[in-house]
């Protein structure tokens, strides 16, 4: 699912890793599979959850809802992971003086033509808390030629 860089309703539940480093000025990576190791490890913050419960409830409220609804709304959507949320960070030059940033550092929305990514973990939002931890495995298989694109595989888990 393809989201605005400032849709509100894409909340991280934790700070952001870096999954993938592309250089364009190196040549390309052999065919085959590709795996980050160790798998990413994202820990579900209390405090974005807090923070994210407050943007859902203002927004409900703003939109109309009453304060019951509202709040019971924003508790549920503020502990639901729905998937992992991928953006891309662009380093123009290799001092790294010249950042195209297309979220925040922190990973909170900004404006930016580049569309931030939503990867669909389960067909619905999975309970987390906070302490929950994400892992996630991420498989990348790269073609022989530069017209064949890659294939991106996660699997998720949460404990």
């Amino acid at each position: 699912m393809r989201l605005n860089c400032r849709d509100e309703t894409l909340e991280l539940m934790s700070d952001p890793l870096l999954w993938e480093d592309i250089s364009f000025a190196e040549p390309l990576p052999p065919p085959g599979v590709w795996r980050p190791s160790p798998p990413l490890r994202f820990d579900i913050s209390a405090a974005r959850i807090d923070a994210n419960e407050k943007v859902y409830y203002d927004e409900l409220r703003r939109e109309g809802a009453k304060e019951e609804e509202a709040r019971a709304v924003a508790g549920g959507a503020a502990h639901g992971l729905s998937g992992v949320a991928l953006w891309p960070r662009l380093v123009l030059d290799p001092k790294g003086d010249i950042v195209v940033e297309s979220r925040g550092p922190r990973g909170e929305g900004q404006k930016s033509h580049w569309q931030t990514v939503l990867a669909l973990l389960a067909p619905r939002p999975v309970p987390v808390a906070a302490g929950s931890v994400l892992q996630l495995e991420a498989t990348v298989k790269l073609g022989a030629a530069v017209d064949v694109p890659p294939v991106y595989e996660l699997q998720a888990r949460v404990a």
